[in-house]
């Protein structure tokens, strides 16, 4: 595990008096499952939704904010006529990347809903993602910042100058990640990351 969220997450179980163990690379969807399984284990930069905060236990966000992007190929010009994410997610001559499992809040999870026909459902990890997007499986996806895809397109052996981050203003209203654990979690880990994120901002 390497980029900006594993290490700041590393840094906070450094603060919170924990060791961290990566496991992985593990499809999002294969995560959910073992954390709804029992598995004592966390997962980071999940969005909460009502449904997991019935099922998990989550921190308080990571980062304050985070700067979530589409990703395309960088010849793509034709994502410039697009006016909002709305707008792109209904095109149905443009495929969706979507990772199986990652919610990108109540209203981008509804309109992917909405919009299957043209949304292909991804088991696996971000760099399997920009892989789908370099050799034109999907047209794009959305992702948690620059810096991630970065670091995705590095872990696929896909040159990161390749693969161009979009920005839509309505993105921010999908929120930060945070740390999401299986109810087998102490609640005192919780609450150490969370003394750890309150002196970390």
């Amino acid at each position: 595990m390497r980029g900006p969220i594993a290490a700041r997450v590393e840094a906070l179980a450094a603060k919170a008096g924990y060791e961290i163990s990566w496991l992985g690379p593990i499809p999002r969807n294969r995560i959910l499952a073992d954390l709804q399984d029992g598995r004592a284990a966390c997962t980071p930069n999940v969005i909460k939704t009502p449904d997991r905060e019935a099922r998990f236990k989550f921190t308080e966000p990571i980062f304050p904010q985070i700067d979530w992007v589409v990703i395309t190929k960088k010849d793509a010009d034709w994502i410039k006529a697009y006016p909002s994410i709305q707008a792109l997610l209904r095109d149905k001559a443009r495929v969706y990347g979507s990772m199986l499992g990652a919610s990108k809040g109540p209203v981008i999870d509804a309109m992917t809903a909405e919009e299957a026909s043209h949304v292909r459902p991804i088991r696996g990890t971000p760099s399997d993602l920009v892989k789908m997007i370099a050799s034109g499986h999907v047209d794009y996806s959305i992702v948690s910042g620059s810096e991630d895809a970065k670091a995705a397109a590095l872990s696929a052996g896909v040159d990161p100058s390749e693969i161009v981050a979009v920005h839509f203003p309505e993105l921010s209203a999908v929120g930060a990640g945070r740390i999401m654990c299986a109810q087998t979690v102490g609640d005192d880990l919780i609450a150490a990351f969370d003394r750890a994120l309150a002196g970390a901002h």
